[in-house]
């Protein structure tokens, strides 16, 4: 019996040796494959959300630009007539029906930057309620301030200041066409 058992010992024994090595390569093996697996996962980026298209927007603030670049074409031209009348008046070379409609022109001229003020008013209400519209909001709202400066100035007959903010009121809606992204 005592052969017996030593056979079998020396059997398990040598079955033991050539079984261990062979189940560590195997726990290896399948270690490494789990965390090539979980590393190729884990190396994919999220994919990139779509920025949203701005171009309607883009096109609305393109608007505003062209109707204060084409104001501020005729608003030069007004101005030095109302410069040329206020010249003549100070010399009393004008009659009540110009200084008439020196006034009148003069009205017109605020009734027209406070029609542009509107506009970028109501555009400036279009972008607050978009949370992806917020940068652009704040420059369209400093265009509708400086708009609203120039119809204050203008009133005063602060002519030269009143250009001045409409031309800055332009670069703000410039600078918020710049500012969108347009796919």
């Amino acid at each position: 019996m005592r052969d017996r058992t030593k056979i079998n010992t020396m059997a398990v024994s040598r079955l033991a040796g050539s079984l261990l090595p062979a189940l560590l390569v195997l726990g290896l093996l399948t270690g490494a494959a789990l965390a090539q697996k979980r590393s190729s996962r884990a190396r994919k980026p999220p994919a990139p959300a779509p920025a949203p298209d701005m171009r309607p927007q883009a096109g609305e603030v393109a608007e505003q630009i062209r109707l204060l670049s084409r104001f501020i074409f005729v608003y030069g031209k007004v101005v030095n007539g109302l410069e040329v009348a206020r010249e003549q008046s100070a010399r009393s070379q004008t009659s009540p029906a110009t200084e008439a409609r020196v006034r009148q022109t003069r009205d017109g001229l605020v009734s027209g930057i406070e029609r542009l003020a509107t506009g970028i008013s109501a555009l400036t209400d279009s972008f607050k309620g978009d949370p992806g519209l917020q940068i652009q909001y704040l420059r369209i709202a400093a265009a509708r301030d400086a708009v609203n400066e120039a119809a204050g100035l203008a009133g005063r007959q602060q002519f030269e200041e009143a250009g001045t903010s409409l031309v800055t009121a332009v670069g703000h809606l410039t600078e918020t066409i710049i500012s969108m992204k347009l796919n």
